[in-house]
């Protein structure tokens, strides 16, 4: 049972950190997928190369970010480790730009600063000074409001006749899921080195496969007409509040996810764990003033980049490493 329960909460983390705003609100099934024949791309994509890191890190024994810098790039690891950082900032910076542009749209106020993405950076930091037990409940949370949020969706738009269907070319999806599995990598370095193959590859399928079905229901409800496909024509009250909600919490896990590398690198320079959050966090809230459209289309492809090239790395070391040993 309690093995049972390991793979649950391995899979919830994974998930929770690839179900964030964007993923709700539909922006991401417009930009990157546009069609239920996308998805399939996405899970096969995602679910290899989620195999591929895990099991790297799990034989390398790297459990963070440095590490596995170090252990893929030896004397050029502190380049990488700068850019997997990076990755995680821009992370942070899209989930605030969304969190901010989202909330305001389904519940306007009248602010001269980013109240939503304030909000989101607060909460964070209190889920993040709990560390990754706390980061595991939020995301098993998180989840479970997105699913109701999706059903609610689908329960009141009855008069929807089919999937919108736009074209969007077969790499995005793929570069989307080398984006997904690059922004949760400051978490799945530490579940990969402490699993084993098994885990790792049920882990892997649950999430392509849980991630693959929402997104095929969020194309089903979206309007790509729209700026926000999937949520911008609520009305219902009591449906704004749950999506408030949710979009807030898928927000923080993200956030929480990408904040601890880099406050956890952070702490060897300034050891006071709060003034790091406030660094990160204050720095992160000014960048998302670029807005989250900018974010999506910028950084999401920037991410994926440097994710591709960790992930290409590690393999052609592992096979340098193997085709050494055999001769």
């Amino acid at each position: 049972m309690k093995k049972i329960y390991d793979y649950i909460c391995d899979a919830a983390v994974v998930i929770g950190c690839c179900v964030g705003v964007g993923f709700l609100c539909g922006k991401e099934a417009q930009v990157f997928f546009g069609n239920a024949v996308n998805v399939a791309v996405f899970a096969v994509v995602f679910f290899a190369v989620n195999v591929i890191f895990r099991e790297y890190c799990r034989k390398k024994r790297c459990s963070s970010l440095s590490q596995l810098s170090v252990n893929v790039f030896t004397k050029f690891a502190w380049i990488f480790d700068l850019a997997l950082t990076t990755c995680c900032f821009v992370c942070i910076v899209t989930m605030l730009a969304g969190a901010e542009q989202c909330l305001g749209s389904v519940l306007p106020v009248s602010s001269v600063i980013p109240l939503y993405g304030l909000v989101t950076s607060v909460i964070a930091a209190a889920v993040l000074s709990k560390g990754m037990k706390a980061l595991k409940i939020a995301n098993v949370i998180s989840i479970t409001l997105a699913v109701a949020l999706i059903v609610t969706l689908l329960c009141i738009n009855t008069e929807k006749s089919g999937f919108s269907q736009i074209k969007v070319p077969p790499y995005k999806p793929a570069a989307y899921a080398l984006f997904s599995v690059t922004m949760s990598f400051g978490v799945t370095t530490q579940l990969g080195a402490e699993s084993d193959l098994k885990r790792n590859l049920i882990t892997s399928a649950t999430a392509a496969a849980v991630l693959s079905a929402l997104m095929l229901l969020i194309i089903y409800l979206s309007d790509f007409s729209l700026n926000l496909p999937a949520i911008e024509n609520i009305k219902n009250p009591y449906v704004l509040a749950l999506s408030v909600v949710t979009i807030t919490l898928s927000a923080v896990t993200g956030i929480v996810a990408n904040a601890m590398p880099i406050v956890e690198q952070m702490r060897d320079f300034i050891p006071d764990h709060s003034l790091c959050c406030i660094l990160t966090f204050g720095s992160a809230l000014a960048f998302s003033l670029f807005g989250f459209d900018f974010a999506v289309n910028f950084g999401y492809v920037l991410v994926g980049v440097i994710g591709a090239i960790v992930i290409i790395a590690a393999v052609a070391r592992q096979f340098c490493e193997r085709r050494r040993k055999s001769a």
